[in-house]
């Protein structure tokens, strides 16, 4: 379609190569909706005649009802969408088609599809996130969140903690992904099309009217940064993979909870394998799935990047590459998401197997500290007194609540007989009252916080996606009165 200047068509190699209609089939509803808002611009400044810009319109709607039904296919001979789309135009609309690309480059094409694209891809991630955050809040609730657990540093035994603080910590990371990609999203207020290759127009485009159909605050401030800049699809790649290291911890989590040693969690049946041998297994091989999504998510941001470095103002071709390393992004995304969701709404949160008493396992042992300390002994005095009371042969792997009182008073003779008793296992989370520690009721400030920030997050979401829906519903709407195009009008 492009190769009029030369006697020989591309070679076969490198148009495989070169084309990119396998990837751009994401981009195409966001390629119709840019071209309709480019035809009615062009038609509203009288670039178009008005019946030329109607007939585009209406040739540009049946498509998106092609695309809808799954009636237009891309074809690779044509390399991208954009080109596609023109074709298919001109083939049904003849020289009305031709008109589409007035005032227009596939370079600010791209650039806006990407943005459009990106924007609708971030609401559909956000969502989804508020859905496991959803689910991470309905367990840590319920009765399981109300049970105690060992909690790990080092995954080793460190303090006795609640189910629901672990489930509510892993919410909050989600719900800062989410904000994190709603704030990438609330920056997408620029429009690049009329930036034409990279210079901009001589013809008067409206380029404001165009991002105000597309949904855009306003038009590009730089034409050469408009058709070169991606640092939209970085910022996203970058939030997946943080939300994919996120992911990861999660599914660790499940996958260590998940051994009968440990028995903290057992996930239901639709998420568990069995082994090809061993016929008594339940796998948690989606949990690992999940857990190992992280490292292609670094790997994708890491390319990106590469890709970007020491390319020169404006559009280069290299950028082609970083489309396939977005879309696949956010389908990864997706699909752990839609994994791991339900994998959390049907799991079994359990308070574990207890462990056999022994030094390093006493998790009272800083109640005991902070004991001594209040009574005026300096901290690391305090330390090295139970640390090594704990080491004695005296406690011979014996829990501090089960020794006995003339034992604990001998060695530490500060404390009185209160201070020498030790609440159950199950209520020493109750102990650490302070802001964002572990007692029900710092948990319980946790999971409101959740909820209140979740909340806003769902009703900007869906507040966006009712604006989006106004501007796309105005291209419907009959064209206002013409300006018409003089020559010398924007001299």
């Amino acid at each position: 379609m492009l190769r009029g200047r030369f006697s020989r068509p591309l070679d076969r190699a490198a148009l495989a190569l070169s084309e990119s209609t396998a990837e751009d089939r994401r981009l195409i509803r966001a390629d119709l909706w840019g071209s309709r808002a480019h035809a009615r611009m062009l038609g509203e400044v009288g670039l178009l005649p008005v019946p030329s810009a109607r007939r585009l319109d209406r040739g540009l709607a049946a498509l998106e009802r092609a695309v809808a039904a799954g009636r237009f296919r891309l074809d690779p001979r044509l390399e991208d969408v954009h080109l596609n789309v023109e074709s298919e135009l001109t083939r049904r609309l003849g020289e009305d088609g031709e008109r589409l690309h007035t005032g227009r480059s596939r370079n600010d094409q791209v650039a806006t599809d990407l943005l459009v694209y990106l924007r609708e891809a971030l609401l559909d991630l956000e969502e989804r996130l508020g859905g496991l955050v959803g689910a991470l809040l309905a367990a840590s609730t319920g009765p399981a969140g109300r049970a105690s657990v060992v909690g790990w540093t080092h995954l080793q035994p460190a303090q006795r903690v609640y189910v629901g603080q672990i489930l509510g910590t892993h919410a909050l990371r989600f719900l800062r992904d989410a904000e994190r990609l709603r704030s990438i999203r609330e920056r997408l207020t620029d429009c690049p099309l009329g930036s034409g290759a990279l210079a901009g127009s001589s013809l008067p485009l409206d380029r404001a009217r165009t991002a105000q159909l597309l949904g855009f605050a306003r038009p590009s401030p730089s034409s050469l940064d408009a058709v070169s800049d991606r640092d939209a699809s970085v910022e996203a790649l970058a939030a997946l993979a943080l939300f994919s290291v996120h992911a990861s911890g999660l599914a660790e989590e499940l996958v260590l909870g998940a051994m009968p040693e440990v028995g903290r969690v057992r996930l239901a049946d639709p998420f568990v394998t069995t082994s090809s041998l061993m016929p008594h297994k339940r796998n948690p091989d989606l949990a690992e799935l999940i857990r190992a999504e992280a490292a292609p998510a670094l790997g994708r941001l890491t390319a990106h990047l590469a890709m970007l470095k020491g390319l020169p103002l404006a559009y280069n071709r290299d950028l082609q590459v970083g489309k396939p390393l977005l879309f696949e992004g956010v389908a990864r995304a997706q699909l752990v998401l839609d994994v791991l969701t339900p994998m959390i709404a049907t799991a079994t949160f359990l308070p574990g197997r207890p462990a056999a008493p022994r030094p390093d396992a006493e998790t009272s042992s800083v109640e005991l500290v902070d004991r001594l300390v209040a009574r005026g002994v300096p901290f690391r005095a305090a330390h090295g007194r139970v640390a090594k009371f704990l080491a004695g042969p005296s406690v011979a792997g014996r829990a501090l609540r089960a020794l006995p009182r003339d034992l604990l008073s001998g060695a530490f003779p500060e404390l009185g007989p209160e201070e020498l008793a030790f609440p159950p296992e199950e209520e020493e989370a109750e102990l650490r009252t302070t802001p964002g520690g572990s007692s029900r009721r710092a948990v319980e400030r946790l999971v409101a916080e959740i909820r209140r920030r979740r909340g806003a997050s769902r009703r900007a979401l869906f507040a966006e996606r009712r604006r989006l829906a106004r501007w796309r519903r105005a291209l419907d709407r009959p064209f206002p009165p013409v300006r018409r195009y003089r020559s010398q009008a924007h001299k």
